[in-house]
């Protein structure tokens, strides 16, 4: 599954300057030294600061312990911490912010003759993803400590699963923090659901400790003692391509005549500053691509810390996709009743 990183880098004085990299391998590294996938030679950064690797179809980002941390949607990542991405996640490091994306679900096309074959996979993905045996489901995920990467399946057939220390919990986490019964995840029809069950350091979703039931959405980062676990909802990808179809589109908000002035804000962010060189040298940056082992990377030369650091962006051409006309409209609807059908009658046998 191909994915494309867009980089950005901003170093005070010089004007912003874009890279893309498109990527076949399961794990990118990067970092200064050369051996990594994208080299960053900079002194701020880590020889080997982050890695993004894939693991049972999903992405994620791991900071490997650098010095000046990981940003992952402009929150820290923590030393060693790893989080989940989603096509559009924002990866920071000092001076470089890169955008990751999906490219399976980049830019699909929506002219008349390719209408009926996106909505056939999306009535295929939806049926995989609901299907008792074999097809994808929600699920939670370790990130941390001795069970990382251990996870456990919430499928139709699941009602109710209890998290805990324990031996007679359904969900074993071996971690002296976590209680024998811990928390309660439930699923019905609605939603699932995660609750405490009484236990000592109580649970904690997206840094707010719960006190109550609470609905789990995904890319939801549950912390149970010192163990951090992930919620991942792999149907989100699938409701995503959606909004990407412009029939179904959010309709954007039109400005009240009444009350101008309203204008977006532009960002605020503050640049960093460059870390301490031991050469007193700026790395010059120039872009390589290709390669017999398909490394991608900015390379460094060293230039005399007044001299200007050329190298020419990334510009590619984007076309925007064409409207839609009456009759694409109607396949896609016809589609989409089409995948509800199919969807319900699914359900009613895998639960009958």
């Amino acid at each position: 599954m191909p994915v494309k990183l867009q980089v950005v880098m901003t170093i005070p004085g010089k004007d912003p300057r874009e890279f893309e990299y498109e990527f076949e391998e399961d794990r990118i590294s990067i970092g200064r030294d050369q051996d990594n996938e994208i080299q960053v030679p900079l002194s701020t950064v880590s020889r080997k600061h982050c890695v993004l690797f894939r693991d049972e179809g999903e992405w994620f980002l791991e900071d490997l312990k650098s010095t000046h941390g990981t940003k992952h949607n402009g929150r820290p990542v923590g030393a060693g911490g790893k989080k989940l991405l989603r096509d559009g996640d924002t990866i920071e490091l000092i001076h470089f912010k890169i955008t990751f994306q999906n490219a399976e679900l980049a830019s699909p096309d929506y002219s008349a003759e390719k209408t009926e074959a996106l909505a056939r996979k999306m009535v295929e993905e939806v049926l995989a993803t609901i299907g008792k045996d074999g097809g994808e489901v929600p699920y939670v995920r370790v990130m941390n400590g001795p069970d990382e990467g251990k996870r456990f399946d919430i499928g139709v057939d699941v009602s109710e699963v209890v998290v805990g220390r324990g031996n007679d919990c359904d969900f074993q986490i071996n971690d002296a923090n976590i209680s024998r019964r811990h928390a309660i995840i439930k699923r019905d029809w609605n939603e699932i659901t995660i609750e405490d069950a009484g236990s000592k350091n109580g649970v904690v979703i997206n840094d707010r400790k719960i006190a109550r039931a609470t609905a789990l959405r995904d890319a939801d980062e549950i912390l149970l003692g010192a163990v951090r676990l992930t919620f991942i909802d792999p149907s989100a990808k699938f409701i995503g391509k959606l909004d990407d179809i412009p029939a179904f589109a959010e309709p954007t908000g039109v400005a009240d005549e009444d009350e101008p002035g309203d204008e977006p804000e532009g960002d605020e962010d503050g640049g960093e500053g460059v870390g301490d060189d031991p050469g007193g040298q700026l790395p010059a940056m120039e872009t390589q691509t290709g390669g017999e082992d398909g490394e991608q990377q900015l390379l460094a030369g060293p230039v005399e810390e007044g001299d200007d650091v050329e190298a020419d962006a990334f510009d590619p051409e984007v076309e925007a996709p064409k409207g839609l006309g009456a009759v694409e409209i109607g396949l896609i609807g016809v589609a989409i009743v089409a995948v509800l059908g199919l969807a319900i009658g699914v359900a009613v046998l895998v639960m009958g």
